[in-house]
């Protein structure tokens, strides 16, 4: 007869779980853990298996997620510095702000472009893609983290060759309302302003709606993408008032907005650019050494523009003029750029102690932005 079997033996008789026997289900590794990883760790990822491959490379719903995460996470932002000779340099914003040294690691794509393409500068960047303007008519669109780029179809214009060519502003958005990416291109001759679009995934440009005002100097400079607009900065040539002029992206027309009500009288001796913090429209205005910094809370209500901050002359410099603002931390560090002795210089400025700091990178000859690594795919 065989003996009774107690509940008691037979708990002690089960196998215990080891690590080794342990499995997550592919779902949450998915949701939950790979799409936190930095884009660095997911391409080395990719070799682990088909399905993670196919994760990490294929999937668009992934890489959007991922993206989403990006923003979010302010560990993920980064300064990229570009040359014109395809060399891009880059840094977590947090390390500019902390005491440690700055690391800054480097994408070379040279290799990988055609060797035609001797110049190129930075037009603009938009969920990791980055647009460089290669000529009037030529931009080239790249992801770095993932090492692809696109040259895109060179623009027609109406009037090339006909009349002096300016310049040409390339502005590189995402139009959530056909969930594509977008290429605003304003081509400025010494009559109009043509205004041309190319969608990602077409071979064309299409004309749109010109740009307004035969009066309006239009500043040299990419527009500024935020809420579903392209925003450039514009001075009438008469008055010398200066406006923002702003394209909707779902109606493709475009509307006036006011600048802040200023407390001093504003004069053509102060010099402001247009950005984004903290997710709103910006606006950086210096004037007697000091740098005022603007945003506008609510975008398209002119009576929501806020000032952040008013930061002070760095008296223990030499001359120096600030240029521009790209970055507040949570706790209000403001990351800023300070044209010192003919050189541009990074600057830290701690708004709640009053202290300027120099980072350690200094003297570069590139244009910085604020970069957030991603899987979209600029083909």
């Amino acid at each position: 007869m065989m003996p009774k079997t107690t509940p008691s033996l037979l708990r002690r008789k089960q196998p215990q779980p080891t690590i080794t026997s342990l499995h997550l289900p592919f779902d949450l590794v998915e949701e939950e853990i790979l799409c936190r990883l930095p884009v660095k760790h997911l391409l080395r990822l990719r070799c682990v298996s088909k399905s993670w491959n196919s994760l990490i490379s294929g999937d668009s719903n992934f890489a959007n997620k991922h993206l989403r995460l990006s923003i979010a996470n302010y560990d993920h932002h980064h300064l990229i510095l570009s040359s014109p000779e395809f060399v891009l340099f880059h840094s977590p914003i947090s390390s500019f702000f902390s005491s440690a040294n700055i690391t800054m690691s480097i994408y070379s794509l040279r290799e990988s472009l055609n060797k035609k393409i001797l110049y190129a500068n930075r037009a603009s960047t938009c969920d990791g893609i980055i647009c460089f303007k290669i000529d009037n008519s030529s931009a080239l669109l790249c992801n770095p983290s993932i090492r692809k780029f696109k040259i895109l179809p060179p623009i027609s214009f109406s009037d090339q060759g006909y009349f002096q060519t300016l310049y040409t502003l390339y502005t590189l958005v995402y139009d959530r309302f056909t969930n594509k990416y977008k290429i605003i291109a304003v081509y400025t001759c010494s009559l109009k302003k043509e205004v041309h679009v190319h969608t990602l995934g077409t071979d064309y440009w299409r004309r749109i709606q010109d740009y307004p005002g035969p009066n309006f100097i239009l500043r040299a400079r990419s527009g500024t993408f935020v809420n579903d607009s392209v925003n450039w900065l514009t001075r009438e040539s008469d008055s010398c008032a200066q406006y923002i002029v702003s394209l909707d992206l779902e109606k493709e027309l475009y509307q006036k907005l006011s600048l802040p009500v200023f407390d001093v009288h504003f004069t053509t001796s102060c010099v402001t650019t247009l950005g984004t913090l903290r997710g709103c429209l910006s606006l950086f205005c210096y004037r007697d050494m000091f740098c005022d910094v603007w945003i506008m809370k609510e975008y398209g209500n002119q009576k929501s523009w806020t000032k952040l901050l008013t930061v002070p002359p760095m008296r223990d410099c030499h001359y120096y003029s600030y240029s521009e603002v790209f970055y507040i931390s949570k706790d209000d560090q403001v990351l800023m750029e300070v044209m010192k002795s003919g050189y541009f210089t990074l600057v830290v400025y701690d708004s709640i102690n009053n202290i300027f700091k120099i980072p350690n990178f200094q003297n570069y000859a590139m244009t910085p932005d604020v970069y957030v690594e991603s899987l979209i795919s600029p083909l």
